[in-house]
């Protein structure tokens, strides 16, 4: 296992042409999120559940993507320390790093 771990991707090809890639750190897969204001959310199988893929690999995934959703600190953090993503661009959903990026 790398030093990242693992992550759950899912990509989604919309009817537009868009690919959506979403990604979750593994251990996050069908928890329920509960944000600051008090919404739940859960982190679905149906949008997250894919593939489980090991650490960098998950590049390969978001290189095909035109639409990014990342959830968990270990994804973020892994991209951000590759120069992918922006320190500034993650915010929190209960307490948890989240990113959407449009290519």
């Amino acid at each position: 296992m790398s030093g990242w771990g693992r992550f759950w991707v899912k990509m989604h090809h919309s009817r537009t042409g868009e690919v959506v890639v979403a990604v979750c750190d593994e251990e996050l897969l069908g928890k329920r999120i509960v944000t600051d204001n008090g919404l739940e959310i859960k982190v679905d199988n149906s949008f997250y559940g894919g593939v489980l893929v090991e650490g960098e690999n998950v590049i390969r995934y978001i290189e095909q993507a035109t639409i990014v959703n990342l959830l968990g600190d270990r994804i973020v953090g892994m991209l951000m320390n590759k120069g992918l993503i922006r320190e500034g661009s993650a915010s929190r959903v209960g307490g948890i790093m989240h990113v959407q990026m449009f290519y």
